[in-house]
């Protein structure tokens, strides 16, 4: 399993570390621990399913905040991660 984490921010001044975890079947497990938040999806083909599912799960979790600028974000984790996975 390969990890990666990022600092983004939750709503105004709030920050929270995000961790993304490939595993070896190549799912992604993305976890915001300050906000008792997971999921898990496939591989990033389908990028808009993957910003709709992202999304759905925070808004159910989140009670302020911009969700889709953080289910944004971790699509673009997802991207960076990959991209570096590609050049190793």
């Amino acid at each position: 399993m390969s990890t990666a984490f990022e600092k983004m921010n939750l709503s105004g001044n709030r920050v929270a570390e995000v961790f993304l975890h490939k595993t070896a079947n190549g799912q992604f497990i993305a976890a915001v621990p300050d906000i008792h938040w997971s999921a898990k999806f496939n591989q990033i083909d389908e990028l808009h399913d993957q910003f709709v599912h992202l999304q759905s799960s925070l808004n159910f979790h989140m009670f302020e905040g911009n969700t889709d600028e953080l289910a944004e974000s971790i699509i673009a984790m997802v991207k960076k991660f990959n991209h570096k996975q590609d050049v190793i």
